[in-house]
């Protein structure tokens, strides 16, 4: 999801992300220590497939996470911010979080993740894809 505006870029995005569409699951893989600049321009590469999805019907977001959890604050809260900022007429139903034990900082930062998005809209951390996809699943049979 795009972030709402933050101040002009100063760096190069660092890290990397892989946007897939399968259906009405939206998968995004991340790697490396990621930077405001990554996070804005993954949320852009994901937005271009949300018309797309919305007409569709509900749909949802696996966002794995490959390397780290070690972000700075603005990924958070800019995070928090773009799924609370999505459009009256967003069929966004549900978002998963992937984060494996081999994840630096994944025990430290796991429960970050399991309410970053409290309040906002259902979501729910896994250890593997599998589960995070059986849970999406569900979620979206239930709108």
């Amino acid at each position: 999801m795009e972030a709402p505006p933050m101040t002009p870029p100063f760096f190069k995005p660092h890290g990397s992300a892989q946007v897939e569409r399968s259906g009405a699951i939206l998968t995004v893989h991340m790697r490396g220590d990621w930077n405001a600049e990554m996070r804005d321009q993954t949320g852009k590469a994901m937005m271009k497939h949300a018309p797309t999805l919305n007409a569709a019907g509900p749909w949802g977001i696996i966002n794995c996470l490959h390397d780290t959890l070690v972000y700075s604050e603005d990924i958070y809260t800019n995070t928090r911010l773009a799924y609370a900022a999505r459009p009256p007429g967003s069929r966004l139903a549900a978002v998963a979080f992937v984060i494996g034990p081999q994840v630096e900082a994944a025990s430290l930062m796991r429960p970050r993740f399991e309410n970053l998005l409290d309040g906002i809209i259902p979501s729910g951390v896994f250890t593997d894809y599998a589960k995070a996809q059986e849970w999406l699943q569900a979620q979206l049979q239930a709108k």
